[in-house]
């Protein structure tokens, strides 16, 4: 579902933004505080803070739908990888530590692009964060220009 250039892409500094919905379809948006794609199986960990993103939080449920954004801030490159719910649950400490070091390494990145610690600090935060889990079923180039939108397929 993920070839190796988006699996690579990945592994760097992006700004992550997950939604979920309720019941009657309404998005709710969340920051996330650090992804993992595990190239073995598949699979996405997404970490979200559970204290300023409740609504994302609580509509994170096995079996029900996630997208995930990914955007490369210095060149706005970025994809929608979208998916269904495996599992919620509360860091572990691994998660935890990956969690601190991705708000750590993306205040650097933006402060090199002129967003300062004050600016992000209130939402890009490695507290209180919940890890969900999701398979991906479908691949969006989200990049500005032509391609928005296109589904990507890869094998």
């Amino acid at each position: 579902m993920i070839g190796a250039d988006v699996a690579a892409f990945i592994e760097g500094p992006l700004m992550i933004l997950a939604s979920t919905r309720d019941s009657a379809g309404r998005a709710y948006i969340a920051r996330g505080s650090g992804v993992r794609f595990d190239r073995a199986t598949g699979r996405f960990d997404v970490l979200v803070n559970a204290s300023l993103w409740p609504e994302v939080v609580a509509h994170a449920v096995q079996g029900e739908p996630v997208a995930v954004t990914l955007v490369r801030p210095n060149d706005y490159r970025a994809y929608q990888v979208k998916g269904w719910i495996k599992d919620v649950a509360a860091v572990s400490e691994d998660e935890q530590a990956r969690g601190r070091a991705y708000v750590e390494r993306m205040l650097e990145v933006m402060g090199e692009l002129g967003v300062n610690r004050v600016q992000l600090s209130h939402t890009l935060t490695d507290w209180d964060l919940v890890c969900i889990s999701f398979v991906p079923t479908d691949l969006f180039v989200q990049t500005p220009g032509p391609g928005a939108g296109a589904r990507l397929v890869q094998s």
